[in-house]
């Protein structure tokens, strides 16, 4: 009984996770959660921000602020591209009870970023830099 116990729980906790998505494959985010950023001068580098795949957090949307300036709310599976002129700026996610968390990125002109939202079954949200 232990054992069965055991490996539910195991199942149950794997299936709560989330898994990266890569944006490519994620949905776009609907133009109705979209607030700022989204006109695209000649030299604007590119931030995308994509949300993982999973059960945690996902009755919540993660709102994106770009300088402070609140640019989308993501849901889970989910992606957004961004237009920000080249140099230093903070992209910041929060989420309904996962806190705020910070990300310093420099671009250069004609460059992309991509950064990714992952929730742990903590609720611990990260905002973390990506290839994919």
């Amino acid at each position: 009984m232990k054992l069965i116990m055991g490996v539910l729980a195991v199942a149950f906790l794997a299936g709560c996770a989330t898994s990266p998505v890569p944006s490519g494959q994620a949905d776009p985010v609907p133009s109705s959660r979209l607030f700022a950023h989204q006109k695209q001068a000649g030299s604007d580098a590119s931030l995308i921000v994509t949300r993982d795949k999973g059960f945690i957090g996902g009755g919540c949307n993660t709102t994106i602020s770009i300088d402070g300036q609140k640019a989308a709310e993501i849901g889970t599976g989910e992606t957004a591209r961004f237009f920000v002129t080249a140099g230093e700026h903070i992209i910041s996610a929060s989420s309904c009870g996962s806190g705020l968390k910070e990300r310093e990125a420099t671009l250069k002109a004609g460059s992309t970023k991509k950064f990714r939202i992952s929730i742990d079954s903590s609720m611990s949200m990260d905002l973390s830099p990506t290839m994919q």
